[in-house]
């Protein structure tokens, strides 16, 4: 019996001996991990070119979530977006899972995106060329669907990581007590939103400068769909905010991407009202994720028991949607 593990990291070399036969690779396949986080990623070398591989955590969706993203993200290839289109394996199925020693992990072997990631100095331009592309990409795939709905669910996130956050909290502080209180009343604030007036739709679920990159033709390409699924269309603004927030990039690059988003989309009166409160449910789920999943990806900034920045960030950002 082996000591408990709760997120290995899958040989390389087995991981290429896997693929080179679920994917019927001729010739020799290299395999690289090239990132570790939330999913680890691997670069895939072949002869006939290089992929990217994904390896999601164990238990971090089921099937169906997964086959909704991966029938998502081909709906935007189609639409003739760039993405990280997934390479359906020799059987016809969409990805592989394998069996871990924390339990099964699926694997998504996709092409690769050749390009520049963004960065925090990206401009305003840069900003105002992703919301329109955002916008583009929920008015194309808005007719998508699967056999099994998936959706974002912001407020369960919230509501069930929130007492991990807590816990990296001193009982009695004022930052504990205002999570407490703020983070079951953003959430009941957006779940009496009205359905009706606001439309609903596929989602990237995590559109940020750290998930684009800019081809060599001059394209955005996007890619991590990780958190995709089905929410308000207007609620999947608020994470560019968030990373912008984040990195302490200046607020006119949030106010030029929700100008390019206009001029595709403009937002109805519900949803510019509702986009302050979209704004701070981002932070309370991110910052509750990152108190969920420390213990997986190593270090966190800010997740040294001193949170106080973070819950500075939700505090103005729940203020500003009138939750105190």
């Amino acid at each position: 019996m082996t000591f408990p593990v709760i997120q290995s990291v899958l040989d390389p070399a087995a991981l290429a001996a896997e693929l080179q036969s679920r994917y019927e690779l001729a010739g020799s396949v290299h395999c690289r991990l090239v990132s570790r986080g939330m999913n680890d990623i691997y670069a895939v070398d072949h002869a006939d070119g290089r992929y990217a591989l994904k390896v999601s955590r164990a238990d971090k969706c089921s099937d169906a979530d997964l086959e909704w993203e991966l029938g998502y993200v081909r709906a935007l290839d189609a639409a003739g977006f760039p993405v990280a289109t997934p390479v359906t394996c020799a059987d016809g199925s969409g990805f592989l899972a394998l069996p871990a020693p924390e339990g099964r992990r699926q694997v998504v072997l996709m092409v690769w995106l050749h390009g520049q990631p963004l960065t925090r100095e990206l401009d305003a331009e840069t900003g105002y060329r992703l919301g329109i592309q955002l916008a583009k990409m929920h008015l194309a795939t808005l007719g998508y669907a699967s056999a099994a709905p998936k959706h974002v669910a912001a407020g369960g996130k919230i509501l069930q990581r929130l007492p991990l956050l807590l816990k990296l909290l001193p009982a009695g502080s004022a930052d504990r007590a205002f999570l407490e209180r703020a983070a079951p009343a953003t959430v009941a604030a957006a779940d009496a939103l009205q359905r009706s007036a606001l439309p609903w739709g596929p989602c990237h679920g995590d559109m940020q400068y750290a998930n684009a990159m800019l081809t060599p033709a001059g394209e955005l390409a996007i890619f991590d769909f990780s958190d995709c699924g089905e929410d308000y269309l207007a609620r999947d603004l608020a994470a560019f905010y968030w990373r912008n927030d984040f990195d302490g990039v200046a607020e006119a690059v949030n106010d030029a991407f929700l100008r390019g988003y206009q001029t595709v989309r403009p937002l109805n009166a519900a949803e510019q009202a509702a986009q302050p409160l979209f704004r701070a449910m981002r932070h309370l789920v991110i910052t509750a994720a990152m108190a969920e999943f420390v213990d997986r990806i190593g270090p966190v900034p800010g997740f040294d028991r001193n949170l106080s920045d973070y819950v500075a960030m939700i505090r103005q950002r729940c203020n500003a949607a009138g939750i105190r």
